[in-house]
């Protein structure tokens, strides 16, 4: 009897405890070591939870949720929002975009542009969360995508415009009036990311060239037209690569993963009507000893969403998600150097031949029922872009929906 009498009393007390007055600094150690997915919940609790979670704090900048924005909504002030792991639409905000294509995004800020007479571009990097915006030079609209090495507001961050086909470079720091360009010999680019110090670009051919953002920012400073040093390094193929590169078509994104370099290579058929149809992924990992590329059969914790303006890797223990071995990826263009405002004469041409098509997909790796996996492409419209949203914005506003 005493011992169910004590449980009693433990147990009352624990009910009469205000959970509201615990220390912030307590909540704050919490909530850290909480899956992302759980923070969002618990953030519905009490008003005192909600403020902790909710804040911006420094030790949660790299924690968020992918969403996709759906493109094909330039002259509109809001943009339809998706986070595809909650299953929840949100229509964004955005006046600052309107009239302005958006061309990718690093973590949560987007990168916008502005097609302007004489094949210019205007581009500015703006943060819908905090509204902070950073308007960059203009520059020349053939480039395909932009890679930046850090946060813009890091002070030492490097923006890089890619044009693969030319094997074109142009880079701009804060404080640059113009961008500072290097053309490269080789193989067409094929994709391009930002990882340990360097900026990493993957010919067709499966090579890497490395340029450093230590030579980026001195050959900037300089002040003078110097070429910037670039490392070019001939990858080794495994046969099953040879073979796949001369039977396949192949889209080829690079994938910045817990320090390692992943090439992961998208298997397609193009069908009558402009139909584009993927049917198999396959992950390499660069290992750097051997400058070969190793297949990749287990992803481990982390889920890959693909994206030909942007990919990235997250853990899926950090969002708290029951899954693994998983890659997200949106309906890309086959060609890598089209950019939306290319395409507008497409728009229309396979929505009579195909209603099955899709805005977005999932593959499982390792998955034996995906032998006859096939994913349709919404070819009618421009592939949608994958950002983050901000742990604290997601508690303010998804958990009261």
């Amino acid at each position: 009897m005493g011992r169910r009498r004590n449980k009693r009393r433990k147990k009352e007390k624990l009910m009469n405890v205000d959970w509201a007055e615990l220390p912030q600094s307590i909540l704050e150690i919490i909530f850290e070591r909480l899956p992302l997915i759980d923070c969002i919940s618990v953030s519905d609790v009490c008003r005192a939870w909600s403020n902790v979670i909710g804040q911006e704090l420094s030790c949660w900048q790299r924690r968020g949720v992918p969403w996709l924005m759906m493109c094909g909504q330039k002259d509109r002030h809001v943009r339809t929002c998706l986070s595809i792991l909650q299953n929840q639409d949100w229509e964004m905000v955005l006046h600052q975009a309107i009239g302005r294509y958006c061309w990718g995004s690093y973590q949560d800020w987007l990168i916008l542009v502005k097609d302007v007479d004489c094949f210019n571009l205007e581009i500015s990097l703006l943060n819908p969360f905090s509204g902070k915006k950073t308007d960059l030079p203009k520059t020349w609209n053939f480039y395909h995508k932009m890679v930046l090495s850090a946060l813009p507001s890091v002070e030492n961050f490097v923006c890089m415009l890619v044009h693969g086909q030319h094997r074109e470079l142009a880079f701009w720091v804060r404080g640059a009036q113009s961008w500072l360009k290097q053309k490269l010999d080789g193989e067409p680019f094929e994709d391009a990311v930002f990882s340990d110090g360097s900026f990493y670009l993957l010919s067709s051919d499966y090579n890497i060239s490395q340029i450093k953002v230590t030579d980026v920012l001195a050959a900037i400073r300089t002040d003078d037209d110097c070429e910037i040093e670039t490392g070019c390094h001939e990858v080794k193929m495994s046969e099953e690569q040879e073979d796949e590169q001369e039977s396949y078509t192949v889209l080829k994104y690079l994938v910045e993963s817990c320090g390692e370099l992943l090439l992961v290579c998208r298997f397609y058929s193009t069908k009558p009507n402009a139909i584009l149809e993927t049917h198999d992924f396959k992950v390499y990992k660069l290992d750097f000893s051997q400058m070969a590329w190793k297949r990749v059969h287990d992803l481990g914790d982390q889920v890959l969403f693909l994206g030909k303006c942007c990919s990235r890797s997250v853990s899926s223990g950090e969002l708290g998600v029951p899954m693994t071995n998983r890659i997200y990826f949106s309906n890309d263009h086959a060609a890598p150097w089209w950019n939306e405002w290319d395409s507008s004469h497409l728009y229309g041409i396979p929505a009579r031949f195909d209603p099955d098509r899709r805005d977005w997909g999932v593959f499982k790796i390792g998955d034996d029922n995906q032998e006859n996996f096939r994913f349709r492409g919404n070819t009618d419209c421009w592939a949608p872009i994958w950002f983050t949203a901000p742990q604290w914005w997601c508690c303010r506003n998804l958990a009261l929906r």
